[in-house]
């Protein structure tokens, strides 16, 4: 597989500061519109003329598409002209001398790749992982190879196993779905993950389901056995999906990781083994660090997949315009994420069902923080102790029973998320958010430590 690096020379940028409201932009073919959304406000893009995408994912002509909490990018292939409207932290049009110099060529050159490997007769189809360092453009690239795969017929599964994210589920899980059909334009995405946190109501596109299991801390680190042991679940789920669907066989996986930053490089690149070996994956994408390329080549150089395929280990540079995160927008785009899956969004209202419930009536559970009494077992979970401490918090339902061990619950998959509105310590009652009406007394829910509590979601 031959897959270029990225030049990086040629380029014009043309920034636009103290741009009027309502413009248009005029991109030459394989040009670019980088775009950063101000802070609780709205931008909107429309296509005048020509074609233009979005992380793989076509726009239609003369459609106005609204972005929010969006640091992204419209690339044209052919040159388009676009009007766009809003406000704007940063935006920069880039143009390129030749096709060659475009950032996204390495991307489109994997796709075709992966495209080739799909068409086989009875293929087992091309299983991706994408890793880096910190603000590498992992999530974009994995996004778009699955947007692209989409468009080509193919039915990929999307998987992500950084807690850090989010695909179709809330921050704090690791999770897969199989994407066969568009991608949702307006997503803003890169806020919290590879693809955002669908409402629990209808939606513009098609919705996927995802196979999620609750991590319910911000950092692998943070409980790394239980991470292992998720993944390993997830990656059997996966597995069994393939088995069942041939169609999904074919089209493979795109599997998006943790950041490994450079002062945990062995124990990062670790994680990274595990998800290869779990997942069977056989073509690693390295984008932005040589140092977890080599640590790569050394630890899977000789390694083989259950399939008896060879691992490709590819090295590419970080493309250009890789926008960093703050703390800051991350946490809006949570807040922003599970407001949405109560409440919905512009697009489409929602009405949560709220609900008064007693202490006893309900099977909340909790990771034990007593970690010294386990040696080197997994801190078991234990019934939570249910206090004004819980309030705006968010838990996630599993699919168990309450009569089930401890550890059954916590490797079980998630079915939903509540969030707690209040606590009455005196009266022992919760108020409870959910998405829809039913007896939550019938199923386990689990608190973690993160994401964080939400105190504004009623608000």
């Amino acid at each position: 597989m031959s897959i270029p690096g990225i030049p990086g020379l040629g380029q014009i940028i043309q920034p636009a500061a103290h741009a009027p409201t309502h413009r248009t932009i005029t991109l030459r073919p394989f040009g670019e519109w980088r775009f950063q959304v101000r802070r609780n406000a709205t931008a909107t893009a429309k296509l005048l003329s020509g074609t233009a995408e979005r992380d793989g994912t076509e726009l239609a002509l003369n459609r106005s598409y609204t972005f929010r909490r969006t640091r992204s990018r419209l690339l044209t292939w052919t040159g388009c002209t676009i009007e766009v409207s809003g406000e704007f932290e940063k935006e920069d049009v880039v143009q390129y001398n030749n096709p060659e110099e475009s950032a996204y060529i390495p991307t489109l050159n994997l796709h075709h790749y992966c495209h080739e490997r799909r068409q086989a007769a009875g293929a087992r189809g091309p299983r991706v992982m994408i890793c880096g360092g910190p603000n590498t453009g992992k999530s974009t690239m994995a996004r778009t190879l699955v947007a692209l795969a989409t468009r080509s017929g193919s039915q990929p599964l999307f998987g992500n196993v950084d807690p850090r994210e989010g695909l179709l589920t809330l921050p704090g899980t690791v999770s897969a779905a199989v994407f066969g059909t568009i991608m949702d334009v307006e997503d803003p995405a890169g806020g919290t993950g590879v693809t955002s946190t669908p409402s629990s109501g209808p939606s513009s596109v098609p919705v996927k389901l995802p196979m999620a299991y609750y991590f319910g801390r911000e950092r692998v680190e943070d409980d790394e056995r239980l991470w292992r042991d998720l993944v390993s679940k997830l990656g059997s789920s996966v597995r069994a999906k393939f088995e069942e669907d041939g169609q999904v066989k074919a089209g493979g996986l795109v599997l998006d990781t943790p950041a490994v930053e450079l002062v945990s490089l062995k124990e990062g690149v670790g994680w990274l083994v595990h998800s290869v070996k779990e997942f069977a994956i056989n073509v690693v994408i390295v984008l932005g660090s040589t140092e977890v390329y080599e640590e790569l080549k050394q630890q899977l150089g000789s390694e083989k997949t259950t399939h008896g395929e060879n691992i490709d280990i590819v090295p590419l540079d970080r493309p250009d315009g890789v926008v960093e995160r703050d703390e800051m927008f991350l946490q809006d785009a949570r807040e922003a994420v599970i407001k949405e899956y109560f409440f919905g969004d512009s697009r489409r209202t929602l009405s949560p069902f709220t609900q008064s419930v007693g202490f006893d009536d309900v099977a909340i559970f909790k990771a034990s923080e007593d970690t010294d009494l386990y040696d080197n077992e997994q801190p078991p979970l234990e019934p939570a102790e249910i206090s004004g401490a819980m309030a705006h918090w968010t838990l996630a339902v599993m699919n168990a029973s309450v009569n089930d061990p401890p550890e059954t619950i916590r490797q079980a998959p998630v079915i939903g998320w509540v969030a707690i509105a209040n606590v009455d310590e005196d009266k022992r009652r919760l108020r409870i958010l959910s998405p829809v009406s039913g007896r939550l007394g019938n199923q386990p829910m689990v608190w973690g430590s993160w994401p964080e509590p939400y105190i504004n979601l009623l608000g």
